[in-house]
């Protein structure tokens, strides 16, 4: 099965060229405006649209973070139980042998 894929997120530098672009449109001198505009449009998307895609991605990995979290604190609970129960066994066992041992050591009455 193929990993989910991963929404796209522009790298720190690409999101700086991006934001640079838009705050200096004369980079375009000599274009027409229909393009500049589009263009400047167009980045402006794609800027925030990475930015949502960033923000997506981190909840998910908190959320993800919780739910490990949540299921080793239950493991946890689960083996505190477990070794809990075990300890009275263990006590129950030790109490019994106990009990034999010392019916072996009395001496039986005699008839």
């Amino acid at each position: 099965m193929a990993p989910p894929m991963q929404p796209p997120v522009l790298s720190a530098a690409d999101r700086l060229r991006l934001e640079a672009l838009i705050r200096n449109p004369q980079t375009f001198a000599g274009t027409s405006q229909a393009v500049v505009d589009e263009t400047l449009k167009r980045a402006a998307q794609v800027l925030e649209q990475s930015k949502a895609n960033e923000q997506a991605l981190r909840v998910a990995a908190e959320q993800r973070e919780a739910a490990v979290r949540q299921v080793l604190d239950g493991a946890v609970a689960d083996s505190e139980t477990q070794i809990a129960r075990k300890r009275q066994e263990v006590q129950t066992l030790i109490q019994g042998l106990i009990v034999q041992i010392e019916a072996i050591l009395d001496p039986a009455p005699k008839p």
